[in-house]
């Protein structure tokens, strides 16, 4: 059986590293596959949300280590709805501010015209340094990266 470390880099390899007409010609995600490569993701792996949530609120970060923490952890027993609502009550009333947590759920697609972001084997919650993410943000709005996203789905991305 394939881990999802290893399913985690096939789709960072072969999904989010390709460039792309969507974003202007860049990979989907164009910071991914150079982290991935110097070691600077750390991925968790679960076999429930309780797990993984847990261990995201009691963790200590290291940025200066790593560039994305991901916690997978199957779909079962949380709706996207779920997951969204009780991140965004964490990161409302949390004390650690300078992270970012995004959330990828299976069932709730990510596309930019057409193109599906998703995981979409497991869920997945990436934690970033606040500003690290902003940066990278305003570079790729100089490259034109996001000159193809509605302005909805930009502003619900950008939010977190």
């Amino acid at each position: 059986m394939v881990d999802v470390r290893t399913k985690i880099s096939d789709w960072i390899n072969n999904t989010l590293s390709k460039p792309n007409p969507v974003f202007n010609n860049l990979p989907a995600c164009p910071y991914a596959k150079q982290a991935w490569i110097e070691n600077k993701v750390e991925v968790f792996a679960y076999s429930n949300w309780i797990d993984a949530y847990s261990k995201l609120i009691s963790m200590d970060y290291e940025f200066d280590q790593k560039d994305v923490y991901i916690f997978a952890f199957p779909a079962d027993n949380i709706t996207p709805e779920q997951l969204t609502n009780t991140l965004d009550k964490l990161t409302s009333s949390w004390q650690k501010d300078w992270i970012v947590v995004l959330e990828d759920h299976p069932d709730e697609l990510e596309q930019v015209q057409g193109f599906n972001l998703n995981f979409g084997e497991q869920c997945l919650l990436l934690v970033q340094a606040r500003n690290k993410l902003a940066q990278a943000r305003t570079d790729l709005e100089e490259k034109g990266y996001y000159k193809n996203w509605t302005e909805q789905y930009r502003k619900e991305v950008h939010s977190r």
